[in-house]
């Protein structure tokens, strides 16, 4: 047979005994999923045969790999112990009966939330510089604003650490007013107040005004009324509020 002839046979022979197709993603990311690479060979050996033998032995297996047959026999009781592999009953159409095979159906689950959770990170990822760029600039704006000056680069920062602790653009300016109303603008003090919202778990203005509403009604309560405090004395509510 001449060196066409044998190359065309091997060909032909490579081709008809069939192809091993693996996820992509399965390849790039079973170190992420705990998995060795001795322990994937495994899978990909186990994944191979799934059409003709669903469930080779752990002696079939050894005898293609350089692992032994206890370190492939230790690998299969694992992945099992682990839920990446499963043993379920068949029905053989062949044989006519149940026979026992390897269901990798946990390891898909798994590798799909593997999948759900990057694919979640990187839509936040994506939208996040984006949000903060526009938050930056709108700050910026409205503090410069307001305290009629540009801001310092050290200014800048203490508003991207407000927006990274994911206090929102509300509260932050809410809080910028307070501290122009008091006749206080050091970023210290606006940040001393956006602590003590964050610890009362008040995340809006309404949340905040609602607080403050609250506060006043409890401070009126434990003062008495001047009137009243008159005619305890015997004062004349004429004069009570001389006292005032």
């Amino acid at each position: 047979m001449n060196k066409v002839s044998v190359y065309g046979s091997f060909t032909q022979a490579l081709f008809f005994s069939g192809t091993l197709s693996v996820p992509k993603y399965l390849i790039t990311h079973y170190k992420k999923m705990g998995l060795s690479d001795q322990e994937m060979m495994v899978l990909l050996q186990i994944l191979g045969e799934t059409e003709t033998n669903p469930y080779p032995s752990a002696d079939a297996l050894a005898e293609r790999m350089t692992q032994s047959l206890a370190e492939i026999e230790f690998i299969l009781t694992d992945l099992v112990e682990r839920n990446i592999l499963s043993v379920e009953q068949r029905w053989d159409l062949t044989e006519q009966q149940w026979q026992p095979a390897y269901s990798i159906a946990k390891l898909i689950v798994e590798l799909a939330d593997l999948w759900v959770m990057e694919y979640s990170q990187q839509q936040d990822q994506a939208k996040v510089p984006n949000l903060s760029a526009s938050a930056m600039e709108n700050l910026i704006r409205i503090f410069e604003q307001e305290l009629g000056r540009l801001l310092t680069r050290l200014e800048c920062e203490n508003l991207e650490r407000w927006l990274a602790a994911h206090y929102s653009e509300e509260i932050i300016v809410e809080a910028l007013r307070r501290g122009v109303s008091a006749g206080i603008r050091n970023f210290r003090y606006l940040d001393s107040i956006l602590r003590e919202w964050e610890k009362k778990g008040l995340r809006t203005r309404v949340e905040i005004e609602a607080e403050d509403a609250n506060f006043q009604a409890r401070q009126e309560k434990k003062v008495p009324s001047v009137k009243n405090a008159g005619r305890r004395k015997g004062i004349s509510p004429k004069y009570g509020d001389f006292y005032l």
